[in-house]
């Protein structure tokens, strides 16, 4: 199966679930690697059918995805 990089940012008002968010986003899909409280990030891979369902977790502000072309940012 086929799974893109992401790195998810947590709402500053979420920052202290951090975790939870987390959690609510494995339960979606997400292959869970490390996760950055200090910076408000998680990163983790997943399928790229499942990228738009992050965005429905209360707390996530933005999804980025791993782009293949140097330089290169992109959003799902």
């Amino acid at each position: 199966m086929f799974r893109v990089n992401v790195a998810v940012a947590v709402a500053d008002d979420a920052q202290s679930r951090i975790y939870e968010v987390a959690a609510a986003c494995r339960a979606l899909g997400l292959d869970h690697s490390a996760t950055l409280p200090m910076v408000g990030v998680l990163t983790g891979s997943m399928p790229p059918e499942g990228l738009k369902k992050l965005l429905s977790v209360p707390g996530v502000l933005v999804v980025e995805v791993e782009s293949a072309w140097p330089g290169a940012v992109g959003r799902g």
